[in-house]
């Protein structure tokens, strides 16, 4: 009977977006929600900063640099498809193509607790890698629009919640090295149930904002779920020159196929207020996240097996 099931953590998020459009609101209060997000990006930055305690090296660096380097390109062939496919003006474009190059965390924290359902090891530098594929997207994307104020929009990036959480956690990490793995032992019982709530409210978040496509609804929803799958391509190429194995080849598909719904849309807001972010917000959450949730991560994942082997 489970073989025709979905994966666990997609029915939470299914079953939760149903429910939305049934008009029951699933979501979590605010206090909750940030609770849940605090412990996913802390847990996750503690994880980078063990790796890089005990794999620094100089082929870190070398593979850092490609990574970062992974970043600008998927934003780049995004802006290039937007500006193709669609009739979005500079801004737009610039601010969807920006939510693509950057990664989505609650993405790559289900991918892991995929991975760890099925006994699939990874390398943690994976975690690392999350940190740095945060920004090359968002300051490229500020660049382009030669924003006269990117001191302070700068300072915005490194000052955002999610961003600073998970430097602060791999700071710890990274100091503390063995003595902080404790940490993240005993976050494990809870973390299953802390994902499966951040996806029931992820889910209705989902739900909530399929009203919200505007007049490119063709285009978002196609772009919304093609892109994934070039970014993942990318991921994967990346994870072949660097030699992962089957689960850090998975998750850095992932990152290459996720979109952020988080910090690039906190900081475009801010830096550029007639940015169309709901847009952008819909087809990174409601399309993007979805599709990885429910079919993404597992199709990556079987694509890496056979990379890998």
């Amino acid at each position: 009977m489970s073989q025709f099931l979905p994966d666990i953590l997609a029915a939470f998020f299914i079953t939760a977006l149903i429910a939305q459009r049934c008009s029951v609101d699933l979501r979590l209060p605010d206090a909750a929600y940030q609770l849940i997000t605090y412990i996913l990006l802390i847990t996750i930055g503690l994880k980078g900063g063990q790796a890089i305690t005990s794999n620094a090296n100089f082929s870190l660096i070398g593979q850092s640099g490609l990574i970062i380097v992974m970043g600008l390109i998927i934003t780049l062939i995004a802006l290039l498809i937007i500006k193709v496919g669609s009739k979005l003006n500079k801004l737009d474009t610039i601010t969807l193509a920006s939510h693509y190059g950057s990664v989505s965390v609650g993405t790559f924290a289900v991918a892991v607790s995929f991975l760890e359902l099925h006994n699939i090891s990874y390398e943690l530098t994976l975690n690392l890698f999350v940190a740095l594929l945060e920004l090359p997207a968002i300051v490229l994307g500020l660049y382009l629009l030669g924003n006269k104020q990117n001191k302070l929009d700068l300072k915005t990036i490194f000052a955002h919640k999610s961003l600073a959480l998970i430097i602060i956690g791999m700071i710890i990490g990274g100091l503390y090295g063995e003595f902080s793995k404790p940490l993240v032992e005993n976050l494990k019982p809870m973390f299953g149930v802390m994902l499966a709530l951040y996806l029931v409210h992820m889910g209705a978040l989902a739900g909530s904002k399929i009203a919200d496509i505007g007049s490119n609804k063709v285009f978002i929803i196609s772009f919304g779920i093609g892109m994934p799958l070039l970014g993942a391509a990318v991921g994967l190429a990346v994870a072949w020159m660097i030699g992962l194995s089957h689960g850090g080849a998975t998750l850095l598909a992932v990152l290459g196929a996720s979109a952020s719904y988080i910090a690039v849309p906190a900081v475009f807001e801010q830096a550029h207020p007639k940015a169309n972010v709901a847009q952008a917000l819909f087809a990174s959450l409601a399309i993007t996240f979805s599709f990885n949730v429910i079919w993404g991560i597992e199709l990556y994942s079987k694509v890496a097996l056979l990379l890998t082997h």
